[in-house]
Parts: C-alpha cells; sequence; structure tokens
C-alpha cells in the first residue's frame, strides 16, 4: 500500500492536484482576509458615524439646555437603548472630569486615563485597550462653545463579535472546500491525462512485442487540446514508422528475391572462367559479364533504395525552382539517336517556359524512365510525342507512343516493383522504371497516370505543381 502510494506522490497527476488545491486555498484565504477587511472597515465606519452623530447631537443638546439636560438625555438613552448603548464623557477645558458614563456591559475599560492626558485635540480618535486585550473603546472628543470637552465612544467589542462569527462560519466552509477542491482537481486531473496514460500504455506495449502494429488504440476526447495534439502525432508517428518499417520489408524481400538469378549467374560465369583449359582471352569475356552483372546489381539496390526512400517519404530533395522545358529537350536528345536506329520520329510541343519546383536530377530521372519505356516499346517507324502545357495553375506533361500498348489486366500491375508484363520480358531493363517514376512525382507532390490499350500504344500523364501551388505538396517529405 505504501509503494502505491509512493509511486502516487510521484505522479504528475498528484503534483498538479496539490498545485490546484494550494491555489485553492490561497485563493480561499485571499477571499477571507479581503471580506474580513471589507467588514471591518464597513463597521468601524458605521461605529464611527454612530459617534460623530451623538457627538453633535450632544452637542446641540449642551448649548440648547445646558450640562444637567445633557447628562440627563445620556443617562436616559443608555438606560433605554441597550441596543446601542455609547460612553460618554463632559470635562472642563483642562481635561478634569465633570461627568463620565460607560456601560455595564463594557467592564475592564480605565475611563480615568482619558483626564491624565493632556486635552486632546478635536478631530483626533483616542482607543481605551481592555484590561484582557480584547476590546477597544474608540473615543472622539468636540469642544463646546464654553470651551468644554464632550466626548462619546463605543466599544469595539459587537464588531469583534460579528467579524468572529464571520471567521468561524468561513471556517466551517473552507474544510469541506478545500477537500472537495482536492478531490475535484484529482478527478479532472486524471481525466485529463488520460490521454498520456494511453500514450504510456502504446510504448509500453511497443517495447514489450517489439511490433508496431501490436500498440493499442488512442482515442481523442477532446479534439484541439494540446494532449489531444500530441496523441494525433504520436499516432501519426507510428503510422509512419509502420510505413518505414513496412517499406524497408518491401523492399528487402524483392532484393533477396531478385537478387538471386543476376548473382547465380554471376557466379556461373566466374565458375566456368576458372575451369582447366580456358585462354586469357575467354578468363577477360567472363570478367566482362562479372562487371556487367555487377553493374546491373547495383543499379537494381540503388533504384530500390530510391523508391524506398521517396515512397516513405524519407527521401532528401534539393528543392530549387525547375524549368521542365530544357529538362524535357535534354531527355528527348538522350534518346533521340536510339529512336533514329528504330526510325521512331521523336517530336516536341513545349511552352517557351514551364516552372515547377523540385529536385532538377530526380525530375531528369523521371522523364527519362519515361521517354525510355516509350522509345523501347514503340516498334519500327512508330512515333513518341512528348506535349507540356500549363492547366489550372499545374504543369502537365504527356508521353505517348505508338507502341503495343498495356493490356488490361497488366494496368494495375505496371507500377509494382519489379514487375514485366509478357510483352516487355523480350525486353532488357529491371521492372522498377515506373515504380520509380511514380514514387518520384509523389515525393515532389505530383501524381502520374497511365492509359493505354491492347495495340493502341501507351499515354502517360504527369502532373506536378507550379510554384504558385506548391503548397499541396506532401509536407511529410523531407526536404534540404
Amino acid at each position: 500500500m505504501f509503494s502505491r502510494i509512493n509511486r502516487l506522490r510521484k505522479t504528475a497527476v498528484f503534483r498538479l492536484t496539490l498545485w490546484y488545491s494550494a491555489v485553492l486555498v490561497l485563493s480561499c484565504f485571499a477571499v477571507l482576509g479581503l471580506t474580513y477587511s471589507l467588514l471591518f472597515t464597513s463597521l468601524r465606519r458605521d461605529d464611527r458615524t454612530f459617534i460623530r452623530s451623538k457627538l453633535g447631537h450632544l452637542a446641540a443638546r449642551y448649548d440648547e439646555a445646558g450640562l444637567q439636560a445633557t447628562v440627563k438625555e445620556i443617562e436616559d438613552e443608555n438606560a433605554f437603548a441597550e441596543d446601542e448603548p455609547y460612553f460618554a464623557r463632559l470635562a472642563e477645558a483642562d481635561n478634569r472630569t465633570l461627568y463620565v458614563t460607560l456601560p455595564a456591559r463594557w467592564p475592564g475599560f480605565d475611563v480615568d486615563l482619558l483626564e491624565r492626558q493632556p486635552p486632546p485635540t478635536p478631530g483626533t480618535w483616542i482607543n481605551l485597550t481592555q484590561r484582557n486585550g480584547r476590546d477597544v473603546l474608540e473615543t472622539a472628543t468636540h469642544v463646546l462653545a464654553d470651551g468644554r470637552l464632550l466626548q462619546a465612544g463605543q466599544s469595539s467589542g459587537e464588531r469583534n463579535h460579528v467579524l468572529g462569527h464571520m471567521l468561524r462560519v468561513l471556517a466551517t466552509v473552507i474544510g469541506p472546500l478545500v477537500l472537495g477542491g482536492f478531490v475535484g482537481g484529482l478527478f479532472l486531473a486524471r481525466r485529463h491525462f488520460r490521454p498520456v496514460r494511453d500514450l504510456i500504455r502504446a510504448a509500453k506495449s511497443i517495447v514489450d512485442t517489439g511490433r508496431v502494429d501490436a500498440r493499442v488504440s488512442l482515442p481523442v476526447h477532446r479534439p484541439g487540446s494540446e494532449l489531444e495534439q500530441l496523441v494525433t502525432l504520436f499516432n501519426r508517428m507510428l503510422e509512419r514508422i509502420e510505413s518505414l518499417i513496412a517499406g524497408m520489408r518491401e523492399a528487402l524481400d524483392n532484393v533477396a528475391h531478385d537478387l538471386r538469378t543476376p548473382l547465380t549467374r554471376l557466379r556461373g560465369t566466374a565458375e566456368a572462367a576458372l575451369l582447366p583449359g580456358h585462354d586469357l582471352g575467354a578468363a577477360r569475356e567472363a570478367l566482362a559479364e562479372c562487371l556487367e552483372e555487377s553493374d546491373e546489381i547495383l543499379t537494381m539496390l540503388t533504384t530500390l533504395m530510391d523508391i524506398s526512400e521517396a515512397e516513405t517519404g524519407t527521401m532528401k530533395l534539393a528543392r530549387e525552382p525547375v524549368d521542365l522545358v530544357p529538362v524535357l529537350a535534354d531527355a528527348a536528345d538522350l534518346y533521340r539517336f536510339v529512336a533514329e536506329e528504330k526510325a521512331v520520329t521523336l517530336s516536341l510541343a513545349l511552352p517557351p517556359e514551364l516552372v515547377v519546383v523540385g529536385d532538377p536530377h530526380r525530375l531528369r530521372q523521371v522523364f527519362a524512365n519515361l521517354m525510355d519505356n516509350a522509345v523501347k516499346y514503340t516498334p519500327w517507324g512508330g512515333r513518341v510525342s512528348i506535349a507540356a502545357s500549363e492547366q489550372e495553375g499545374q504543369a502537365v506533361v504527356v508521353v505517348e507512343d505508338t507502341g503495343p500498348g498495356i493490356p488490361p489486366e497488366e494496368m494495375p500491375h505496371i507500377w509494382q516493383r519489379l514487375y514485366r508484363g509478357d510483352k516487355s520480358r523480350s525486353q532488357p531493363g529491371l521492372g522498377l522504371g515506373l515504380s520509380l517514376v511514380r514514387a518520384m512525382l509523389q515525393a515532389h507532390g505530383g501524381t502520374v497516370e497511365a492509359a493505354s490499350g491492347p495495340g493502341a500504344g501507351a499515354r502517360f500523364t504527369v502532373v506536378l505543381p507550379m510554384p504558385s501551388a506548391a503548397g499541396v505538396a506532401d509536407p511529410n517529405i523531407s526536404q534540404m
């Protein structure tokens, strides 16, 4: 039990609850102090107003009827007005007492001290403290027309009684209020930190099982709060990690599957070169074949890594404004010689300028692969056309050929890694070109679509955002 309490004491929920309670207690005492101060000031003001009123009334009575009438009125008022008794004193100008009266309910005040003091100044207040130190007799002075002194005062006992009763009531209320604040704060803190507990359970599940897909569900309770944003980002991070792991696993599977054939050929060529009876020329030829196979394997590995990085959003792109017109013209010049050997006509329809934001090297790879496919699969005497234009704030590039086309049953698979259709197996290649094209374009926030029919050629449409719309790119793409 003690260990559980110790763990609870170390939690953020408990510490936050203590802060809630401390703020509540301080607020209660601040309100209590302010209330006490306001009530004390108000009661004292009323008492002093009452004393001043009595001084004025008694002074008028003295001026009108003299000393005896004033004394009689004082005694009558204290005898019949028990709710508001008051102290009164009449003295000569040299402060010798002529008459003094103190209500019996106010014992313990030494009123003789007033006579032993110098004559008081009108308008000043004299406070006499009770012998037990509990109450104070507040006295004001008025100078009569004949120079005599008239003093009136009132005890703070009634005022202290009201203030004491108020303090007892507040003390009775403040205890349950603090307890209720602590319990309520604990409940609210636990509820507020529920997303954090969900995060802890999810992280613990991942650590214990080692599987990202084994995480628990992280529900969103109050969208928009900081903790809910943290939960959302945590979910997105897990999805991203899972996507990266899936991409790595797929890449490794592809590599493990498709490296067997070139590595087998490489090993077979090397073993054949080592057999007795081969001359130097045959050995050189075997080494050349080994180098060619090695280059093909390296190209496959590099391309697979590029595709994986682009698809998972970890590829670093050196983004800058790129004019697609010279990029497309260079790609056409690169394959023009191959096209001429097959009597394939290359036609370009390009605007004066078509600027996008992207990595120029990666964009050259995209259009070089599309151009390579178009020229490769176009038969003798065919035609390959490249057209570029701006449409609704986007750069649109269409690469079209008059080749055999793509059968409908193969169309869903042409973007898969290392996929090669029946008609493409007779052509050299790795089956990674279109996968690389789509991955690179997605990394740039663009798209590519294919349209074809048997014997009707193939048409690839590339769409890239232009600088004014570049913000639509995937924000998760790493940039340099």
